[in-house]
């Protein structure tokens, strides 16, 4: 590349601004050639990844539960049904903590330390086939919010997620993925949840829903 560069300035005289962009563009150029290199979609991949957890505000009868934002890691197994199609198996693990900011106060009191994990199972589709793949996905399945004082009962709840990303394939069998993505679990009545010791004080209407999202970034190996 730094041949090129000079060759260009030297036939052409191109000022300097100009031969920044020249260069850029041509990088540009050079990483889109690499991207569309075809690579052999394998049967099989697997996703170790971490990243950052994001967490709305739950509304309660008595006020606003606030679920703490979060690092959060798991992983992926994708299964290839077709060029473009594959069956996804995703697991999620986060750590976080709980308050309750009742209604008419503006302290939130702490409640306990929570894990949320994530058990789903959806489909996702790729859009490219060279080594750079844009892709979506959608799941369904369930989730586990589990205090961690064991006084508080935990709560199961129906779930779904939906985001999209990117992967990117240095070679058939080694890769890197980044995504986003929405996950949501709903509460389908009016129910209490996180009772303590009996007591049930923090009730949901129907409908209600809980949203998260994250952003990762795992490593693919796939076979």
């Amino acid at each position: 590349m730094g041949y090129i560069y000079r060759v260009i300035s030297q036939v052409f005289q191109i000022p300097p601004q100009t031969k920044t962009i020249l260069v850029f563009l041509l990088f540009l150029f050079l990483l889109y050639s690499s991207a569309s290199a075809q690579y052999r979609r394998q049967q099989f991949e697997i996703v170790p990844f971490a990243g950052f957890l994001l967490t709305s505000n739950l509304q309660t009868l008595d006020g606003e539960l606030k679920i703490d934002n979060s690092f959060d890691y798991g992983a992926v197994l994708d299964i290839r049904l077709s060029n473009d199609l594959l069956i996804e198996l995703l697991y999620i693990h986060s750590e976080t903590g709980v308050s309750l900011k009742k209604d008419y106060y503006n302290i939130a009191d702490f409640l306990f330390d929570m894990n949320v994990e994530y058990i789903q199972g959806g489909v996702q589709v790729e859009t490219e086939a060279g080594a750079f793949r844009p892709f979506a996905a959608f799941t369904i399945g369930a989730t586990y919010f589990n205090p961690k004082d064991n006084s508080y009962e935990g709560n199961l709840e129906f779930s779904f997620t939906a985001g999209g990303g990117v992967k990117y394939y240095f070679t058939n069998n080694i890769g890197v993925r980044a995504q986003w993505r929405f996950l949501v679990p709903i509460y389908f009545s009016s129910a209490s949840i996180f009772c303590n010791n009996g007591y049930c004080g923090i009730v949901v209407s129907g409908g209600t829903y809980l949203l998260q999202y994250d952003l990762t970034a795992g490593l693919i190996v796939s076979f």
